[in-house]
């Protein structure tokens, strides 16, 4: 085994072994011991069936519980063991992933949903299908964070990032656990994944010499992190790096804060006045679980000591838990300071107080920082809701990030926003693209550039910067002189309105890219009338259709299939001969579901033109969504024997291939 793969191997295990408690045998265990005041009850005979590997039978036991006993704990145990049975021991898949998600749908707020959410993420991770359970493993650390099943949920995560090949993604997750974690051994084997992450697969020394530096410094005193902390100092001498003295928990910037906070107190106290209570703030307000782990009074008092924390009479509770939380902060003690950002907003908005909008805008990076992401966006959407000044006071933020060179946290502040205004997103977007610019990442500021005029194709600024990214960065400047031409409004042209309509479907903005196409088939149609050979003639027609063909899709992407539908047959009728009539069919008949007639719609296609790559690389794609990669590469090469010169189906063919390639590559041996 690999060095650095035994530490993943552990991770992984821990994550693994701690559930094993609710793997079959303990699940029908479970429901068995949960009444087992009634000897022969349906429960336990259905576990009896189980036992003895009447699967079918202890399956028709268990829906005949959730047929006739609907809405109880015993229907939800049962409709939990069906999962289990089905993916476990009968390869029924797709009716186990049916019984946990009918678990999560009946019980949401449960430890059963939060379990049905974990058995499903495994699942769908032993299938190698990365992205679902990352969904899965996402929603336990957003939904459940009181849960022990949350942190393992956490580590799961991670691991299926970094199996998606998706490392920086894999390395957050890494890091969020540590943040979560802080002080714990486990906190110290995520950072030491983190920093190999950063070595191994992302090549960049300079953060994984500095994840291991804050590796040493955090957790060099705390007990059981030895492992990791020799590791970490061994790679370090490797970099010949300097090796950080490791922190004294008694010693801490939270000490060092409270002795300024005691004498910020004693010098602002009115002289002969009366301090207040040290009463942990106001015991009446009703203050729901913040899910960082910890609550603040916890943090008050393991940082006040005994007698804990107080407000005087220079400012109220809430205002002593905000400047506690800003010296946590500033360590990078985010669980900490979130709990305590949490309650002071808890607190003030009881108070009916005007807080900071920078307060909510900490609390959300609070969040981001142990991976809770969606918590993250729900505290500035519903601040950002109350409060219009918040969202200015982010996108400020990331603009003082930007002007210091902090060019990694602005785009981190700016991202924070996306979503909750949209009239805000395309400028966001755009002040993302110049972070990245700035840090020499073209295929980056390509992409956020692509978003910020998805958002909005009349963004110029956005539309001038992506044709600048694509001449002088990335030397695509065929497609460089298309955004330049659609900055300089030099006509409406075919391409221009096909490419804003391409742009815009592929990032949602399914409004705007049925607007594009339309116009994109509307300028087609003008200038046929104007055409004056046949060559040109048959160009336009070909544009017309394959236009209102997108269209078509992206109106039935709207939620409105009839009218997608009827686009087609109007152009069926139009053009009842033309070959792309069926590959219009064949897309329609792919978002209903309908992959049977997709493919034979998409062949019928290809046999009318064999010559167009349109339809061909539409069955290609979906070859190679359901894993049929051999298909797609048989169906492109045969295309390519008679079409050798076709670039699109060179490209499509090419990327392919490659990925097969890298999947196939075994790992470089560490030095």
């Amino acid at each position: 085994m690999k060095k650095g793969e035994k530490t993943v191997k552990f991770l992984t295990q821990l994550a693994v072994d701690s559930m094993k408690c609710f793997a079959l045998t303990a699940i029908i265990l479970l429901a068995a011991s949960q009444i087992g005041c009634l000897p022969g009850g349906a429960l336990s005979n259905a576990e009896k069936l189980a036992e003895n590997k009447d699967y079918y039978g202890a399956v028709e036991a268990y829906q005949n519980i959730v047929d006739t006993q609907p809405g109880t704990p015993e229907a939800l145990q049962a409709q939990f063991a069906i999962g289990a049975l089905s993916i476990e021991q009968m390869n029924r898949p797709a009716e186990g992933i049916k019984a946990y998600e009918a678990v999560i749908a009946t019980a949401p707020e449960s430890q059963q949903a939060a379990e049905a959410y974990y058995e499903l993420g495994m699942h769908y991770f032993k299938e190698k299908d990365f992205k679902s359970a990352q969904t899965q493993f996402d929603a336990i650390v957003n939904k459940y964070p009181q849960l022990e099943l949350s942190h393992n949920a956490h580590l799961m995560l991670a691991k299926s990032y970094e199996e998606a090949n998706s490392f920086e993604q894999a390395a957050e997750a890494f890091d969020n656990f540590a943040n979560r974690n802080p002080r714990s051994k486990r906190a110290a084997l995520a950072l030491e994944n983190k920093a190999r992450i950063q070595r191994q697969h992302l090549k960049d020394e300079e953060e994984a010499k500095r994840t291991n530096q804050m590796l040493v410094k955090r957790y060099g005193k705390v007990e059981g992190a030895q492992e990791s902390v020799e590791k970490a100092k061994q790679e370090l001498r490797d970099f010949n790096a300097t090796i950080p003295e490791p922190d004294d928990p008694l010693a801490t910037q939270q000490g060092r804060a409270l002795a300024q906070f005691e004498a910020r107190r004693e010098r602002d106290r009115p002289r002969g006045g009366v301090e207040r209570s040290p009463a942990m703030g106001n015991t009446n307000v009703e203050i729901p679980d913040s899910g960082f782990g910890i609550s603040a009074a916890d943090v008050m008092r393991n940082f006040g000591g005994q007698g804990g924390i107080a407000g005087d009479d220079q400012g109220s509770y809430h205002d002593a838990e905000l400047m506690i939380a800003n010296f946590f902060y500033g360590d990078e003690s985010y669980r900490d300071a979130g709990a305590l950002y949490f309650d002071a907003i808890a607190r003030a908005e009881a108070e009916k107080v005007k807080i900071d909008p920078y307060t909510y805008l900490k609390l959300s990076i609070c969040y981001r920082k142990v991976g809770m992401h969606q918590r993250a966006k729900e505290v500035l959407r519903k601040a950002a809701s109350r409060d219009g000044e918040v969202i200015e006071a982010v996108i400020n933020t990331g603009r003082n990030h930007y002007t210091s060179e902090s060019y990694e946290k602005a785009i981190e502040t700016y991202n924070s926003v996306i979503g909750l205004s949209r009239s805000k997103d395309s400028e966001v977007y755009w002040l993302i693209s110049l972070a990245h610019k700035k840090l020499g990442e073209p295929e980056k500021e390509r992409e956020v550039l692509e978003r910020a005029v998805a958002a909005n194709t009349q963004n110029t600024d956005a539309l001038q910067s992506l044709a600048e990214v694509l001449h002088y960065r990335l030397k695509d400047r065929k497609a460089a002189v298309i955004f330049q031409d659609l900055v300089d409004q030099k006509g409406d042209t075919y391409i221009g309105a096909k490419t804003l309509g391409d742009l815009t479907y592929k990032y949602g903005n399914y409004v705007q890219a049925s607007a594009r196409y339309k116009a994109a088939a509307r300028t087609a149609k003008r200038l046929l009338g104007k055409a004056e050979n046949d060559a040109e003639k048959r160009e336009f027609r070909n544009q017309i259709v394959y236009a209102t063909i997108l269209a078509a899709r992206a109106t039935h992407q709207r939620d409105k299939p009839e009218d997608a539908q009827k686009i087609i047959d109007e152009l069926a009728a139009e053009y009842p001969e033309h070959a792309l009539i069926p590959y219009g069919r064949g897309e329609l008949a792919l978002l209903n579901g309908d992959t049977e007639t997709a493919v034979a719609e998409f062949k019928a296609s290809i046999e009318k033109n064999p010559h167009s790559d349109i339809a061909v690389i539409a069955l290609g794609d979906y070859y190679v969504s359901q894993g049929y990669n051999d298909d797609a590469i048989a169906l492109w090469e045969g295309f390519l024997a008679n079409n050798q010169y076709n670039r699109n189906v060179q490209r499509s063919l090419k990327a392919l291939k490659s990925e097969a390639a890298s999947e196939d590559k075994p790992d470089a041996p560490e030095n």
